[in-house]
């Protein structure tokens, strides 16, 4: 009887110990945007990047947006979408498209805000992440 005691008690601390194992597992991949593969977020926002108008060109995982910085083009108001690759992050109140034009309102400005690594045909690509921040 005590070895079968024995054998319970021991039974049922390795399922408490395999529960509370797999919460903490679990509670390490939720939903929020630092979960994202090849995503690397900066403590604090970092460099300017000088574009005012910027062009999705592929909408990735979890409605992220790969999009091109708009270059305004010479005694025009238009922009060509050729510039440097960035990544916008998706949040419950912004949702992006391909093709769709971000343009930055006056008094605002990017900052990169991390980095976001992928893969292509050609091999890896980092690009930075940016959000909107105020002037």
């Amino acid at each position: 009887m005590k070895n079968f005691l024995i054998f319970l008690a021991g039974f049922v601390s390795g399922i408490i110990c395999l529960f509370l194992i797999s919460l903490a597992v679990a509670s390490g991949y939720n939903d929020d945007t630092h979960s994202i593969p090849g995503l690397t977020m900066f403590e604090q926002p970092a460099d300017i990047i000088p574009s005012d108008s910027f062009e999705v060109f592929q909408v990735v995982s979890r409605g992220n947006a790969l999009a091109h910085a708009g270059e305004k083009i010479f005694y025009s108001d238009s922009y060509t979408y050729h510039g440097m690759v960035v990544l916008f992050i998706a949040n419950e109140n912004t949702h992006y498209y391909d093709d769709q034009i971000i343009s930055i309102p006056q008094g605002k400005c990017v900052r990169q805000i991390g980095t976001y690594q992928y893969e292509t045909e050609m091999g890896y690509k980092t690009v930075p992440v940016v959000a909107i921040f105020d002037n």
